[in-house]
């Protein structure tokens, strides 16, 4: 975003998780509509989603705002990793990105500037401490169980710039779109390549707000203008979306983003949905964005500026941006993602929200999913005195949130829960493998480290598929096809040995003998995760005892406690 001059829209939303998934592997229900209910801190599955579907399981998110888009034109030098830090943002840490995923949001949207990092002029080689510093920051946020959506920002250019920068340009002249379309796809291919690994949690907005900047006004178009630069943008999102099919991987299934002139809702004019890779459907996402209504949410000048919300005025121009998202996209089986959406501050802290209260459950009935901007700037320190930019939610300095009022709402309007303290604290961390079923193999975990338990907490574990057991009396490999976990706080006592847990994770279920049994879960490769609930009597034996966790054909590789 930053210097943002034109209102956008974005109908969006998160549908409420209001049907829970079974414990067994089946399919997603054919009804549109069906989206789990995930705990937070657990993952929500994606196999087998529609696009509306999929938007709607993102339910509510956050920006890394001015941060990793940071950029400047002029020349063609690689500037490393200090961009992060160059539009006054800190650098990025774990804790800010924990903060985020417990205060209750689902969906992080990390936006990328690719032309200030690039190495090599002809292969357009992108820096590869660049890609592993956004590596990083992804990795914090997946492992937080966070969708996680990156693009290409701020490498949209003026025509005039092409020739001292890296970059794009959306513009008439023919020898410009040929090497606009080249950047394009270097940049995707490489990116692509370099996360095709990762499982569709992980999402690529192909293009961010495409606009031809040589335009009298790029933020306020002709509709001829739009008309025409949509053709342009078409082509461009046509290239990106090849490029990243092309890597092969997960890239071929993948979910990705792609907007039309600006990523506004009222301009998509001789624009139309990409055409997929054969065999690839339903996996494109409408990106929208909407700082709406612009009078209350960016305008800021001396005229028709306004600081208040009335439902039934600026109530109704919401309801006319969803509508339209709605009738052209949603109503036709396409999900759309918001993938930004603020009001500034003004100073006017009860009317914005009044504005959440408003905006969420519009796009929240769309099913489609909002993305706060969030650039840290508010009245307070905004030292430039613009008051169409103050759209600051947490302070990154401090750890702490500007409006925990405003957040609050966005995420209860949205369906989702806050302040889950999703990553309080790992407890255990290494690979034992749970082979044998008299635990000579098992994770032991002393009473003091759970101090900080509640009857209401849960533990957590990330496991993966072990090696076979061995039977009791020697050697020989076990008969048995399944993998389990059992909890327990000793060996003696039988009461030790049958502790009262539950799960609601799917793959996973308590048995008879108050095993964990994880076999679906852990049916394909990689790492899972796994919950379970102790009861509260449970909860006083493990703080008086500690936990042991034995069993067989599982890996365990992280234990954590977990607030649910």
């Amino acid at each position: 975003m930053n210097a943002k001059r034109k209102s956008l829209f974005f109908g969006i939303v998160a549908l409420s998780f209001a049907m829970i998934l079974s414990l067994s592997c089946s399919s997603p229900s054919t009804d549109d509509n069906y989206i789990p209910k995930i705990p937070a801190g657990q993952e929500v599955p994606v196999d087998g989603l529609t696009s509306k579907q999929f938007a709607a399981a993102m339910q509510v998110g956050w920006n890394l705002g001015n941060t990793f888009d940071a950029q400047e034109t002029g020349n063609k030098t690689n500037k490393g990793l200090n961009t992060e830090t160059s539009w006054g943002m800190p650098k990025t840490t774990r804790k800010m990105i924990d903060d985020v995923a417990n205060k209750g949001f689902r969906t992080i949207r990390i936006p990328i500037s690719w032309h200030n990092h690039i190495t090599d002029g002809t292969n357009l080689t992108i820096d590869p401490a660049w890609l592993a510093r956004v590596k990083e920051v992804v990795d914090w946020a997946r492992q937080d169980k966070m969708f996680v959506i990156i693009n290409i920002h701020h490498d949209n250019l003026k025509s005039a710039d092409m020739n001292t920068t890296y970059g794009f340009s959306v513009n008439e002249t023919q020898d410009q779109q040929t090497a606009s379309k080249n950047y394009i796809t270097k940049i995707w291919t490489q990116v692509a390549n370099y996360f095709k690994d990762y499982d569709n949690h992980l999402i690529f907005e192909l293009l961010n707000e495409p606009r031809d900047m040589d335009l009298t006004n790029p933020f306020a178009p002709t509709d001829d203008e739009v008309k025409s630069r949509n053709k342009i943008i078409k082509d461009y999102v046509q290239t990106a979306l090849d490029a990243v099919r092309a890597t092969g991987g997960n890239n071929t299934n993948r979910f990705v983003m792609a907007p039309y002139y600006a990523a506004s809702p009222w301009k998509s004019a001789e624009w139309s949905v990409p055409t997929d890779s054969q065999g690839t459907t339903d996996k494109i996402l409408i990106s929208v964005h909407a700082y709406d209504p612009y009078s209350f949410a960016m305008y800021a000048g001396s005229d028709n500026e306004n600081n208040d919300f009335d439902e039934n005025v600026e109530g109704k121009d919401l309801a006319a941006l969803f509508n339209e998202l709605n009738t052209k996209w949603v109503k036709n089986g396409r999900g759309v993602v918001m993938g930004e959406a603020s009001c500034s501050d003004k100073e006017n802290t009860a009317e914005r929200l009044k504005w959440f209260k408003s905006y969420i459950p519009k796009a929240k009935a769309i099913s489609c999913p909002v993305i706060l901007w969030d650039n840290m700037i508010t009245h307070e320190n905004d030292n430039a005195n613009n008051k169409s930019e103050r759209h600051g939610y947490y302070d990154r300095k401090n750890n702490k949130w500007f409006f925990p009022t405003l957040v609050n709402e966005m995420i209860k309007q949205a369906g989702a829960s806050i302040d889950n303290n999703v990553n309080p604290g790992v407890l255990w961390k290494g690979a034992q493998d749970l082979k044998h079923w008299d635990g000579k193999d098992a994770v032991t975990i002393a009473s003091t480290k759970f101090a900080n338990a509640t009857d209401s907490s849960s533990i957590q574990l990330t496991i993966c598929k072990g090696a076979e057991c061995k039977a009791k009396d020697g050697d020989k490999d076990c008969t048995n096809n399944y993998s389990s976990i059992h909890p327990i706080v000793g060996w003696q006592d039988e009461a030790d040995k049958k502790l009262d847990i539950s799960t609601t994770t799917q793959g996973a279920e308590v048995n008879t003998d108050k095993q964990l049994s994880v076999t679906s879960l852990v049916s394909t490769d990689g790492d899972h995760t796994v919950v379970f609930k102790p009861t509260a009597d449970t909860w006083k034996k493990i703080k008086e005892k500690g936990l042991i966790l034995y069993g067989h054909k599982v890996i365990i590789k992280k234990v954590e406690l977990v607030a649910q």
